[in-house]
Parts: C-alpha cells; structure tokens; sequence
C-alpha cells in the first residue's frame, strides 16, 4: 500500500486531508509539526509527502531542506500546501526542490491529480515501460545491449567484449565462462582505478606506486590488484570492492551514453586470473538501479565523468553564503570529475551532482570535459592530481543555547587551528549541522524547546552522522550513561577547561582518520 506523510500543524486541516485520502486507500501517517515529519520520513520511507509552508518553529521550507540533504530521503516526492499563492514562494519551494505547490484551499480533485501524477512519474522511473517516445530508441539499444551479455552468459564464453559507443567511447569486459571478471576502458579508466584504490584501499598510496615491470597490455589493473593480494597488500575484501566497483560503473556509463553501436568478441583461453566472478544480472541490477536513481533525480544530462567548474562566480557570491562560496571556490576549480569529489568529500555521486544541480541550472557552475590522468609505467611512478582529500582545517560544531558557552569554545578551537560553528538555537541545528557537515560535535544537554539527549537521537538517525564524534556537556554519571545510550561519543564537564576541549578533539579526530 502506498504511504504518505502528512505534515500539517493545523489539527482540523490534517484530519480532513487524512480522512480524504484513507478513503482512497493510502496508508497515511499524520506529523503535527515538522520534526515529527521529518524523524518519521527518515525512519520510515513514505513514497510521497504532504507538507504545509508556515507552521511554527520549522517551517515547510526547512523541513524540505533537511529531506533533500539526507540521501536516504532527497528523492521522494514532495508537495507543498500553502495559504501563500504569490510566485515569490512558489518559486522558493521549487528552488528547494519541491515536485509540486498547491494553493488552500484545494479541491480533493486538484489533491488526488497531484499526488497521482508525482507516484506516477515516480513509478515510471523505477520502472520504465516500453513506449513510443522519443526515447524509445535509447530502450531499444539497452535492451540490445542487455542481450549481447546473456547471449554471452549462454554460450559460456571466455574472453573480452568490446563495446564502442556513437561517440567513440570503448569498453572492454573481461569473461570467464560467461560471467564478469572485470571492466575498463570509457573516459577515464586510470582515474576510475585510482578513486576505487583511493576509497577502498586507504593503505596503498597512490600518488606514487612502484609497479611490475613484466605487466601485460591489457587489464593492467586487475594484474596489480591479484600482485597485491598476493603480496598481501589489500584483502579479497578489498579486491571484491574495486572490481565490482568498476564494473557497476563501466555499465552505468554505457546506460547513460544510450548509443552503443558496435559489439565485438574476443574467443580467448582464461588468463589464470579469477579474483572475482560477477554474474551478469546482478551487474546489471546495479547498474541499473544507480541509473534509475539518476534519472529520478532529474541527472540525466549530467555526466559524473565531467569536471564543475565555476561560470559566474560573482553571480554565486550574492547567491550563497559566505562559507559556501569559499568551499564551491576551492573545490570546483575544473580538474576534478564529480566522481573525483565525491570520493574526495567522501559523499555519494548522486549526492553530490543533486546538490549541485541548482547552481548547474543557474548557470552559475558549468560542467567540463577534462582528460584521464597518465597511463602509468615501469617502475616509479607519480599519478597526478592525487584524488586525496584537501587540507582543510577538520570543522567543530558547538550546539548551546548559552552565547557565552559558545563564545568560550569558539576561543578555545579557533585556537587550536579549527574551524567552528556556533548553534545557539537547537531547533535550527539539523538544518545547520546538515548544511555544513562538521567533522566534530559537541552538544549541551539542558536547553530550551529541545534537550541534547533529543538531538543526538535525532543526529544518530542522519547516515552523514553516524559516525560523528558527538561529545555531551554533562555533569553526573547517570547523565554519561544516558548521553551514551542515546549515541554520544564522549561526556565533557562544565564548565569546559580548554585542555580537556583540546584533548577529546584530538582523541576522537584522530580514531575518525584511523576508521577512514
């Protein structure tokens, strides 16, 4: 049954809009304020939400901005109800990401229209049917393309497939009796070797490898991952990740590409190399779904092998914050592709490329081609740019109601070299904390409208934060114990000593490096 979320803080609206739609046969749930809508939506995944604009304490708005920034909820369905008819808020929803705007009142026919027409395209997407459109051919090809493999999985087939695209793209898959041993080839096969090592192997250090003078032409990098298993160097673990990762990815750029135009195939005897057999659905399945995903979040022109880069700075500056521009500034500067960032920012492609998008469609950042790095050779060699992350100073975040607590440990971390923001309201520190992504949290427990025990809970529910450090200002054990159960990392006396602060950032920085 379809669940929707009902987030309204007038008692008599949301009764009557949840009768209406019960009778309808949707599964509702109704939240009288937004931080109920939002824990349930992160918890439970409706496949459509209602929400209202001006409620109290967090508005419709910042309720939609939490769900676009948390990846588990930044694609569902979302609709707007609002008192407010004028194009100045109808515009701000949309800017947010809004699917839709609806004017109270409503008639139940204008309700049901929308809400049908967002499950609709939503369902299409998951789970495109055969149609007549204009991307009818584009599903044909996929459908070709799909074939080739199982005709390949049928016959048992050891060898390589070559598949090259209208554009001049090649492939190459690497078979074993019909299933996948590995993938390269596309724009940027060294770039993709180097992002898997990079994300997956954080003990090998890729900006600069001593490799085997004796490699052989072809899957030069599938030769180096079994060197290092058996020098021990990475796991199987490890070996699993990279090539499944590069397999899922040589397929995704095949989908979006839509135009493959020639196949070919290499009989060839098994090379004695078999780290890891993928069977071909199940590549495919990925694939897919990570190619779905992008088409729902409205990706489809947006290449992840493409570099950002800045188009109208002056027109970001007034667009953004002060901080956000210094970040776009340095990380969008035209020699890293979005998969390059991610991997550098430690977030997920389509995170990424769906919280830029914005300033893509305001022609305020502009995506680029830019070239693979270097085929690398015998003996030393340097791959440049390293895809490692920047040196920026780790950020810490200090949640209290108390201006002159946040004052204190704004001196005490600025001078210790990091960076620091200050939340003085605890019911905006969601929106801020998943705003700016800080490395470190430290949070009180007594404050009004919304206790630290509650806001831990609610941070701990986030993917971004499971793994923050999140130190409570606590005073007695059985406050330590409960800070601990709610998913506090560490307790810290008030009123705070400046070597203690120093202390637990060190501690639990450096396990967060260690962990990575």
């Amino acid at each position: 049954m379809t669940k929707i979320l009902v987030i309204e803080d007038e008692q008599a609206v949301r009764e009557n809009i949840t009768e209406l739609l019960a009778t309808e046969g949707y599964e509702i749930v109704a939240a009288e304020n937004g931080h109920v809508g939002i824990n349930w939506a992160w918890e439970h995944k409706p496949d459509l939400i209602l929400c209202d604009v001006m409620m109290p304490e967090l508005d419709g708005y910042e309720v939609l901005k939490l769900l676009r920034e948390e990846p588990t909820t930044a694609l569902m369905p979302f609709i707007f109800l609002s008192a407010k008819a004028d194009k100045t808020h109808l515009r701000q929803g949309m800017e947010l990401g809004a699917d839709d705007y609806l004017t109270k009142p409503f008639s139940k026919k204008d309700l049901l229209g929308a809400i049908a027409a967002r499950l609709k395209k939503q369902t299409a997407l998951r789970q495109p049917e055969p149609s007549h459109d204009e991307h009818h051919g584009d599903r044909d090809n996929a459908n070709i393309f799909v074939a080739e493999f199982l005709s390949l999985k049928s016959a048992q087939v050891t060898g390589r497939l070559s598949v090259t695209s209208a554009s001049g793209q090649e492939w190459t898959f690497y078979l074993y009796s019909g299933r996948v041993l590995y993938a390269t080839g596309g724009m940027h096969p060294i770039r993709r070797w180097q992002r898997l090592i990079v994300t997956h192997c954080p003990q090998i250090s890729i900006d600069r490898l001593k490799l085997p003078t004796d490699l052989a032409g072809s899957a030069w990098e599938y030769q180096v991952l079994s060197l290092w298993l058996k020098q021990e160097q990475i796991t199987s673990r490890q070996v699993t990740q990279i090539v499944r990762g590069s397999i899922t990815e040589v397929l995704f750029d095949i989908l979006q590409t839509g135009q493959v135009i020639k196949y070919q195939v290499q009989i060839e005897n098994s090379s004695g190399l078999q780290l890891l057999l993928m069977d071909i659905e199940q590549a495919l399945a990925s694939a897919y779904q990570m190619w779905r995903n992008w088409q729902h979040a409205n990706l489809t022109n947006v290449c992840p092998n493409q570099a950002p880069i800045l188009k109208n700075p002056e027109l970001l500056q007034r667009k953004t914050s002060p901080n956000t521009y210094r970040q776009l500034t340095t990380l969008l500067d035209g020699r890293r592709t979005l998969r390059d960032l991610a991997v550098l920012m430690k977030r997920q492609v389509l995170e990424l490329s769906y919280t830029l998008s914005p300033y893509l469609q305001d022609d305020m950042v502009e995506l680029t081609d830019i070239p693979d790095l270097a085929m690398p050779t015998a003996g030393e060699v340097a791959l440049e740019p390293p895809v490692t992350p920047i040196a920026l100073k780790p950020t810490i975040a200090c949640i209290d109601d108390s201006p002159l607590v946040c004052e204190v440990m704004r001196n005490i971390i600025t001078d210790a070299g990091y960076q620091f923001i200050d939340i003085q309201d605890p019911l905006r520190a969601l929106a801020i904390l998943l705003s700016q992504k800080p490395d470190m949290i430290f949070l009180d427990l007594i404050m009004p409208k919304l206790n630290g025990y509650e806001i831990c809970t609610r941070i701990r529910k986030i993917n971004a934060f499971r793994d923050t450090p999140i130190v409570i200002f606590s005073g007695n054990l059985i406050d330590r114990v409960r800070a601990m159960v709610v998913g506090a990392s560490d307790c810290l006396d008030k009123p705070v000593q400046a070597d203690a602060v120093v202390k637990l950032i060190h501690k639990h920085l450096s396990a967060s490096e260690r962990s990575t």
